[in-house]
């Protein structure tokens, strides 16, 4: 192992990654990994100027308001199924960043266990994990991580936990040699990731530029063999809900994160030479723009739902009313699963199901006679409609 060097800071006063000499395996050419500095002493607020400190300020004040608003309007009965729908956007919006795409209709299969797309099953588990993440309070530490990557990845075949090996971004999948960045070595991993979370665990004047750099932090650290972006971005909804920036609903910031994806992935590139700006900006102005994005998605499948209301004719204690309402969360839906969720027969879920065919709020996705599944389109498309807008998102 060689002395490590240092790479170029560019001014910052925040520590930039040095190198270390490794061998490779299969060639007579040795490669260089980073040295993740610790920065778990360091407060993120004595590098950023004042513009960029009060745009921090006002990105965490629209999470904030926007947590108060939609949790006012919905209230408690309601919160839950905003919460599932924020959820689901964000989910789906994370496993995009990493070119991970599936359909609305398809990932609400997936739910189900209906889905004909590989990716859809992926993308549920990234729900679940981001669902986890926020369900259970507490902080972050490495057994947090490793759970949510045991959701992500625990049916891919690929390798669950701390890596044991070297990983790198670019070049060839066979060697680090010439990489864009390779991560720090295996056995610097556990001690790498102990700081971030004495890091994040500190008292922080502004959380969201905290989480911003933490997350930077953990994607250099790279302590996964895959899935270390999406188990970084559910990071974040923890660590929001751990501090009050949220406290009912999750604010889609993978969904601002998508809508400049470029910008990101160049702020984490600035990082990991010493320059943690941009990527602090980078989450003030996903934020900014989440708020937007879920207030636009949320109003698109009320209206949605309001329409069902002059088509659905059954009686007002039916059955078929409590299941129109959560298919807004979770847009698919088989007989035997509305029976148990509502406490009803088999059968009348099937007549409930059978009402909501024939008025057009459900179709069949299903062909076969048993283990029949329906999905409200009228839904699905929706989130599909958003899905298109966030691509298409002017970013301010």
């Amino acid at each position: 192992m060689g002395a490590p060097r240092h790479a170029d800071a560019r001014g910052s006063s925040w520590p930039a990654p040095t190198w270390e000499t490794h061998p490779w395996h299969d060639s007579w050419r040795d490669y260089e990994a980073a040295v993740v500095p610790p920065i778990a002493t360091l407060d993120v607020c004595e590098v950023l100027d004042a513009a960029t400190a009060a745009r921090v300020g006002a990105a965490q004040q629209a999470i904030v308001d926007f947590d108060r608003e939609l949790t006012e309007e919905f209230g408690a009965r309601e919160s839950g199924t905003t919460n599932t729908v924020l959820l689901r956007s964000e989910a789906a919006s994370s496993s995009q960043i990493e070119h991970l795409t599936v359909s609305a209709k398809q990932l609400a299969l997936a739910e189900v266990g209906a889905a004909r797309s590989v990716n859809a099953g992926i993308v549920q588990a990234n729900v679940t994990a981001m669902t986890d993440a926020t369900a259970v309070e507490g902080g972050l530490d490495t057994s947090v991580a490793t759970q949510m990557h045991q959701q992500l990845l625990g049916d891919t075949g690929l390798h669950i936990g701390l890596r044991h090996e070297q990983v790198w971004i670019g070049t060839s999948g066979s060697s680090p040699l010439g990489a864009e960045f390779v991560a720090p070595h295996h056995s610097h991993v556990e001690e790498n990731l102990d700081d971030l979370w004495r890091f994040l665990a500190e008292p922080a004047r502004l959380p969201l530029a905290q989480i911003a750099v933490g997350h930077a932090q953990f994607e250099t650290i790279h302590p996964f063999v895959d899935g270390n972006g999406r188990v970084g971005r559910a990071l974040v909804h923890r660590y929001l809900r751990h501090v009050g920036l949220t406290t009912h609903v999750t604010v889609p910031i993978s969904a601002g994160l998508l809508a400049a994806t470029g910008s990101y992935v160049a702020a984490l590139t600035e990082y990991r030479k010493g320059n943690p700006l941009p990527i602090v900006i980078e989450f003030a102005r996903a934020s900014r723009d989440a708020a937007a994005i879920g207030r636009e998605m949320l109003a698109g499948l009320r209206a949605v739902r309001d329409s069902w209301n002059t088509r659905i004719t059954a009686r007002s204690d039916s059955v078929a009313w409590k299941i129109a309402d959560n298919l807004v969360g979770h847009p698919a839906v088989a007989a035997d699963i509305a029976a148990q969720q509502h406490g009803v027969s088999p059968q009348a879920a099937r007549t409930a199901i059978g009402h909501l065919v024939d008025v057009g709020v459900l179709k069949r996705a299903s062909t076969g006679r048993r283990n029949q599944v329906w999905v409200a389109e009228e839904i699905t498309s929706c989130y599909d409609r958003i899905a298109v807008l966030i691509g298409r998102r002017t970013i301010y």
